[in-house]
């Protein structure tokens, strides 16, 4: 749950946290805890993020966790030392905002990510397709290789999947974890 956590504030929960800025230009400091550098969408969000916020005024520190959990919570212990929580943050007047991975245990001020459990549906309707051309009729038997088995947005994609799946009997899903993708 904390690794969850961790990668919800990816973009993080003290989105402001220098509530006084370090020149009259800059309105504070953004941190990204980004989880990993490995794939295009973090290298890419990364400089997005640089991007955009320097345009807008604010300094961006972009701190990777090289798929970790250890590094990543050092790393938000570090940014949360700034402030206590989320909720701090919030009643301070500091913008929330969520990247890439969502908390459900508290509220924030902005949420991007993806529609995971509609990425589970399109998988399984292009699973159903398949199984039909191939055995005349959605039956046979289906790998589904998932992330993190602790990451909601793993569980998410697997819900929609299976919760489309039950429609067919005659399929058999095998789950196997791929860790660190």
């Amino acid at each position: 749950m904390k690794r969850i956590l961790l990668s919800v504030f990816g973009f993080l929960a003290l989105a402001i946290a220098t509530l006084t800025p370090a020149f009259a230009q800059s309105k504070g400091t953004v941190y990204y805890l980004v989880p990993t550098l490995l794939d295009e969408f973090q290298t890419g969000s990364v400089t997005a993020l640089e991007l955009f916020l320097k345009q807008v005024g604010y300094d961006f520190k972009s701190l990777n966790a090289d798929n970790k959990t250890d590094a990543q919570q050092s790393q938000m212990n570090d940014v949360i030392a700034l402030k206590p929580s989320v909720e701090a943050a919030r009643a301070a007047g500091i913008p929330v905002v969520e990247f890439d991975r969502q908390i459900t245990s508290t509220p924030s001020d902005f949420t991007s990510v993806a529609g995971t459990v509609e990425i589970g549906y399109v998988a399984a309707d292009q699973a159903e397709k398949l199984l039909k051309a191939k055995n005349g009729a959605v039956k046979g038997k289906i790998l589904q290789v998932l992330g993190d088995p602790g990451d909601p947005y793993t569980l998410d994609i697997q819900k929609g999947f299976e919760e489309k799946m039950k429609a067919f009997p005659d399929v058999k899903i095998i789950s196997l974890p791929a860790m660190q993708w």
